[in-house]
């Protein structure tokens, strides 16, 4: 399952019974540019950027704010009052394996990246069927195992319950995402 498959945006969409919202935001005044490439060849795989990389942070942040308060309402939890926003490019060879974290709610916005890989998967956010009886393995015939995919396209937004097991997969050769990465603080 990909993002082309999500007919409703900017709502608690549930799959596994988990609720997600993937939506498209509009990065219009948020970012302008991309400073990915502005990274030297051969640095560091995952870089952290300064806060004032991304003119619109605040905008940014108030995005992260309302998803999270949107799933918080859906799962009757208490509101959402601030979240943590990294700003990260992601660069060729760069992966990361199925993590979760503390905070309640973990997302990611993909402020620019580089043109289409030449490997569909490439780069993509990975959220893992958190079911019971799912070994993480998708098997022919069998309901469970099958991981939602979020392409690694600009404006893609993403918020889900930190519980969810997630991960990257790696991106390929000359490819590179800046990313916006938030967790919820409360």
């Amino acid at each position: 399952m990909t993002t082309d498959t999500i007919t409703t945006t900017g709502t608690v969409s549930r799959y596994w019974k988990t609720g997600l919202i993937i939506t498209q935001a509009d990065l219009s005044g948020i970012i302008s540019g991309d400073p990915g490439p502005t990274t030297a060849p051969g640095g560091e795989r995952c870089r952290s950027l300064p806060p004032s990389s991304v003119p619109g942070l605040q905008a940014l942040e108030e995005h992260f704010l309302a998803s999270m308060n949107a799933l918080a309402s859906a799962d009757g939890a208490p509101e959402v009052t601030d979240c943590q926003v990294e700003i990260q490019v992601w660069r060729e060879g760069y992966d990361q394996p199925a993590f979760s974290c503390q905070a309640r709610y973990a997302g990611w916005t993909i402020l620019a990246a580089s043109p289409a890989p030449e490997h569909a998967e490439s780069g993509c956010l990975a959220f893992a069927d958190p079911r019971a009886g799912s070994a993480g393995t998708a098997m022919p015939g069998l309901p469970w195992g099958r991981q939602f995919l979020v392409t690694p396209v600009p404006g893609v937004h993403a918020v889900v319950p930190g519980w969810l097991t997630c991960s990257v997969v790696p991106l390929e050769r000359n490819q590179h995402v800046t990313v916006a990465a938030a967790v919820s603080a409360s």
